[in-house]
């Protein structure tokens, strides 16, 4: 340096270097939340989710016919009829789909037997509970009495292969306010399920539900389901949970369905004939005053987004509904389940906000509990990961009135409405001692039989192994089968004529 003018005109220099990055930094990180400026694809309808007309790995999420360019993630396709990124099957639909114009017809001859709407005078609490547009919160309380419950939960096997990537979040030290572990609820399916670690996640207080045997294809199968076929699959795989991971019956009170395609009344006769306590399967259309949890003794208070959802009436079984997740600046989608929500690679501010906004829209309206649904791919990517785990940190740090429950925790509240001042004493949210899961269990290699080929499964448990793999028709995995519906039969009493 030669003078001081040389060192003033270097630095001069310097600053608008800086200022340039960091000109170009935002307009990149604006970028990515708007509009691109050189689309010209016209939005359908003024708002949703549309398939791009010429590749299947993009779609369109139109907000106020403003569309935004979103990219499904390597391995997904995006599909126009069920509107989210999956992976490539005989049942993906890609490209846009005309929804054909309706031509009027005759309405439908009314079910004597459809359930009524919600008459809250009839409809007391602790076996029932609605309200006509299912916002209300129960017990009258107000939002500030209210806690803010989240419910995690996981569908799915659970095995060596992600047990690991789900005990990231569930750490013991991660706490509710009572200083209890946070806790999440697992729906379980069986096929290549390690019982060992189902068990393990039991041992440690989290919840155990029901996600079928074989969670098969195609995903329409589980809308058209006999009673029969539920059966066998849901009380089938309580069985086998039962069995193979020594978990109590009077335990096992959850379920959902595959692919979220409900049953409609079959699934849910057979939901309330086994004993079940709720259902967790029906999802609930966007709106920024989420749904409450209901009983099935009057007609959902919502509109049936699957549209097999059960119409009749089922007293006292509870119906967990899965709010629609989104973002207020319309990235990401919407979704039921977080993980089917797509966000650019790598842009972990999309996923903050995404949950950040899902949290606030329950938190400051109605405080109606917040689900979280996973499978294991949210898991599998470290920076979706590694953004939750600092989401649910934030949100333990910053508010003593958020609690992560497991859903028969959340019954247990909605049967008995505790505000939040009183819930460090509330029985049902306490620490619970349960008996460990064994240390090393056994390995075993059996045979599946299925529809004349015998193929080689294995599976891990803390029992003995059976002769067969357990399976639909075969729960207990014996020599011989015995199905759901033959014990069923087997305990009727004999009539008197």
């Amino acid at each position: 340096m030669n003078s001081v003018g040389d060192m003033m005109r270097c630095l001069g220099l310097l600053l608008v270097v800086f200022v340039v990055i960091q000109e170009e930094c935002l307009a990149s990180s604006i970028h990515r939340r708007k509009k691109r400026e050189d689309t010209d694809f016209e939005c359908p309808k003024p708002d949703g989710l549309f398939a791009d007309p010429e590749t299947c790995k993009k779609f369109y999420t139109c907000a106020g016919n403003y569309p935004f360019a979103q990219n499904c993630p390597s391995s997904l396709y995006f599909d126009d009829v069920r509107k989210f990124c999956t992976r490539k099957t005989k049942q993906l639909v890609c490209g846009p789909v005309e929804t054909p114009e309706v031509e009027p017809t005759e309405p439908p001859t009314p079910d004597p037997l459809s359930a009524p709407p919600c008459d809250t005078s009839a409809c007391v609490l602790p076996d029932c509970f609605c309200s006509s547009d299912g916002t209300l919160i129960p017990g009258g309380l107000e939002p500030t009495e209210t806690p803010q419950m989240i419910l995690l939960s996981f569908d799915g096997a659970v095995n060596s292969l992600n047990f690991d990537l789900y005990k990231k979040l569930l750490t013991k030290t991660r706490t509710n306010p009572n200083g209890c572990p946070i806790k999440g609820t697992f729906f379980v399916s069986h096929e290549y399920n390690s019982h060992f670690h189902v068990q393990k996640f039991y041992s440690e207080g989290h919840e155990i539900a029901i996600h079928s045997i074989s969670n098969r294809s195609p995903e329409e199968w589980w809308a058209k389901g006999s009673y029969e076929d539920y059966a066998e699959e849901m009380v089938g795989q309580r069985e086998i949970l039962h069995k193979f991971a020594n978990i109590s019956r009077d335990s096992l009170l959850g379920m959902r369905v595959p692919y979220l395609h409900p049953g409609g009344n079959a699934m849910m006769n057979v939901a309330y004939d086994y004993d079940f306590v709720y259902d967790s399967s029906i999802i609930a259309p966007m709106s920024y005053t989420p749904i409450w949890p209901y009983t099935l003794d009057y007609k959902i208070p919502h509109k049936c987004m699957q549209g097999t959802c059960p119409t009749r009436s089922f007293p006292g079984l509870w119906e967990i509904p899965l709010n629609t997740l989104f973002s207020n600046d319309g990235t990401g989608g919407m979704c039921s389940l977080a993980d089917q929500c797509v966000f650019q690679e790598n842009d972990d501010e999309s996923v903050e906000q995404f949950l950040k906004d899902n949290f606030n829209r329950h938190y400051n309206v109605n405080r109606a509990p917040l689900g979280l649904y996973f499978h294991v791919n949210w898991f599998n990517d470290r920076n979706k990961t590694a953004v939750l785990l600092n989401f649910i940190d934030d949100i333990r740090t910053k508010h003593r009135d958020v609690w992560f429950v497991t859903m028969q925790e959340l019954v247990s509240w909605m049967r008995n409405p505790t505000k939040v001042s009183n819930l460090n004493s509330f029985a049902p949210w306490a620490c619970e001692k349960r008996e460990s899961s064994c240390n090393i269990p056994k390995n075993c290699e059996v045979q599946l039989h299925l529809d004349g080929y015998v193929e080689t499964r294995y599976m891990q448990t803390c029992a003995k192994c059976p002769v067969k793999y357990p399976w639909v028709g075969n729960f207990e995995g014996a020599a011989e089968g015995v199905k759901i519906m033959d014990l069923t039969r087997d305990a009727e009493p004999e009539s008197d004529s």
